[in-house]
């Protein structure tokens, strides 16, 4: 029943959530059904490095984790931005190995992404997260073969233009439910809202549910 595919917030039905996490939100919480987890490029240092991978590591044994993530690259973050590249590969490797999605966080860092995928080529999907880029440059990630998650914000016509099976939904750290985010989708599109909500959860069962 998962819908929304990347939130720091667990729902009332967490069979709903896809909750991210990272080795600071220890203890998780034991309701969460479905979890990912990563190393956000915010809250990486070098001494806490090598903990941060042992955490991901050890936490690929809990059957919840579903997805590897958030992880990326941020030039507006203070961390050196060779750190951050140097914990994207990891993390990457790690989701590509395992066969499982990679959300990423992503800011002025397109062409350094673009680099990445191209010399990992890895196989499995790389979902960029809280997307809010104009249209040129979600048809520039399509066409490299990212997929698409909409949040609370994004730019209505990079919305409209991302084929269904390459879109997916989320609340991120909004407190707005998930069934808001569907209903605006599902009217910037022009389509129903059941057949919306089909579309994305036949993408998120091929995702997230086909291993």
């Amino acid at each position: 029943m998962l819908l929304d595919v990347h939130t720091h917030r667990l729902p009332d039905d967490a069979s709903t959530a896809l909750l991210s996490c990272s080795l600071r939100d220890v203890p998780l919480p034991e309701e969460a059904r479905f979890l990912s987890v990563g190393i956000h490029p915010w809250y990486i240092t070098r001494e806490d490095y090598g903990s941060q991978m042992e955490w991901v590591e050890r936490m690929l044994d809990d059957r919840r984790v579903i997805a590897l993530g958030e992880a990326g690259l941020d030039k507006r973050c203070a961390t050196p931005f060779d750190l951050q590249l140097e914990a994207f590969r990891y993390v990457a490797r790690l989701a590509d190995e395992r066969g499982l999605p990679l959300l990423i966080h992503a800011v002025k860092a397109t062409e350094e992404l673009f680099a990445v995928k191209k010399e990992m080529r890895p196989r499995n999907a790389w979902i960029i997260h809280g997307f809010r880029g104009k249209k040129e440059l979600a048809e520039s990630l399509l066409g490299q073969g990212f997929y698409l998650s909409f949040g609370e914000k994004y730019q209505p016509e990079a919305l409209r233009i991302t084929p269904e099976d390459r879109l997916l939904l989320e609340t991120d750290e909004a407190t707005t439910d998930i069934a808001d985010v569907y209903e605006r989708a599902a009217r910037e599109r022009k389509r129903g809202l059941e057949e919306l909500t089909t579309k994305v959860q036949e993408t998120i069962n091929r995702l997230f549910f086909n291993q």
